[in-house]
């Protein structure tokens, strides 16, 4: 894997390398510079709202001193991801006499011009950009605590020893209290490390604890504004421990944020769909369900929640129909939880966040609404 980004803010890239099976090498570059600009692109947020987009396919010509420089907003790579900072090397020019973007809705727009040795934030709804100091190196390098190792070296590696130790606690070990202490070390020496900061969220819930879960899913929010694991899983877990219809509310806000952010993504939709289920309506969960269909035909828990639905509107021949289509979503292979077979594991690795996702799971494959939903309409039954 290879990602590319000026980490240390002196006005080049730098490069990240990861080798398959040994570690991670970062190349600093220290070589001679001239002059640069970045650009942050922010596209236009869906109907108004918050937070803008990546403009992901964005393209850009940048003019200096009589020449065209050509970028394409992205960074995504085979397992990696650069920085969406655009970055252009302007030589001895001192400023971007005309920056020309196509947004990917493809609309078109001119700003300029831009000085130089500065980074720039561009908004779609906005006509001038806006000059974005940089932090110092002081301020963006990792925090050593006052116990900890001195040098950049040394706190580097520091984070890294605790990051992994907890790695290998949570996914190993199943020790989450023992992940959650290293966690912590991690976050000492690199506050605004995203990873250490979600899977400490993780450990603490999985303690119980979800008051702190949440704070600090509500921190990686605040350091990445576009984490759509960081609202998912928020939606999740709000959702999962609610005790009031203003829970499932405040759940449901943060999956719309993390739907809108990657609409791509099935996950938060089909929990937005369960909310509305939990909620009591229904035809907004049926709209979420059959939404989902329509991107995944084989998602089994949707077609089992409709069966539900069909039912539950009168259509015996449309459940037992939906039913069927989810017991072949499953797979030759599917058997219910509980049940045993040859290859099981104690544990997966990663099971996918869901709510009422037990109902089919412990479900036999009996295409017997009143059997196939009976656990379903007990899950229900305790929140209304």
């Amino acid at each position: 894997g290879l990602a590319v980004s000026d980490y240390d803010r002196d006005g080049d890239l730098d490069v990240l390398i990861v080798h398959h099976g040994e570690g991670v090498q970062l190349l600093r570059n220290d070589m001679q510079a001239g002059r640069w600009i970045e650009v942050v692109l922010r596209s236009r947020p869906a109907k108004g709202r918050t937070p803008h987009g990546f403009a992901e396919g964005a393209s850009l010509v940048a003019r200096a001193s009589g020449t065209e420089l050509r970028r394409a907003a992205g960074g995504a790579s085979y397992l990696s991801q650069s920085t969406r900072t655009v970055h252009f090397g302007l030589g001895a020019a001192g400023r971007v006499d005309e920056l020309a973007v196509r947004w990917p809705d493809g609309r078109r727009a001119r700003y300029g011009p831009l000085e130089a040795g500065t980074r720039w934030e561009v908004r779609q709804d906005e006509a001038a950009a806006r000059r974005v100091e940089p932090p110092s190196r002081a301020t963006d390098a990792p925090t050593a605590v006052s116990s900890g190792p001195g040098t950049d070296r040394e706190r580097v590696l520091a984070f890294w020893a605790a990051h992994r130790g907890g790695m290998h606690a949570l996914k190993v070990e199943a020790d989450h209290a023992k992940a959650a202490g290293l966690f912590r070390q991690a976050l000492a020496l690199d506050p605004r490390h995203e990873d250490a900061r979600y899977y400490l969220a993780n450990c603490l819930a999985a303690q119980g604890d979800t008051a702190a879960a949440l704070a600090q899913l509500e921190e990686l929010m605040r350091l990445n504004d576009r984490s759509h694991r960081s609202y998912m899983r928020w939606g999740w877990l709000r959702a999962s421990t609610a005790t009031s219809d203003a829970d499932l509310a405040a759940a449901e806000r943060a999956l719309e944020t993390a739907h809108r952010i990657n609409p791509e993504e099935t996950g938060a939709l089909m929990l937005m769909a369960e909310v509305a289920l939990l909620r009591g309506d229904q035809a907004l969960a049926r709209q979420r369900l059959e939404a989902v269909c329509r991107t995944n035909p084989r998602a089994a828990g949707a077609l089992f929640l409709l069966g539900y639905l069909d039912g539950r509107g009168g259509d015996p021949a449309a459940t037992r129909a939906r039913l069927a289509q989810a017991r072949e979503a499953l797979g030759p292979d599917w058997k219910p939880r509980g049940a045993t077979a040859e290859g099981d594991v104690r544990r997966q690795a990663h099971e996918d966040a869901s709510l009422l996702a037990s109902a089919w799971q412990r479900w036999d494959g009996t295409p017997d609404p009143r059997r196939a939903f009976a656990s379903l309409e007990k899950r229900l039954a305790k929140t209304r």
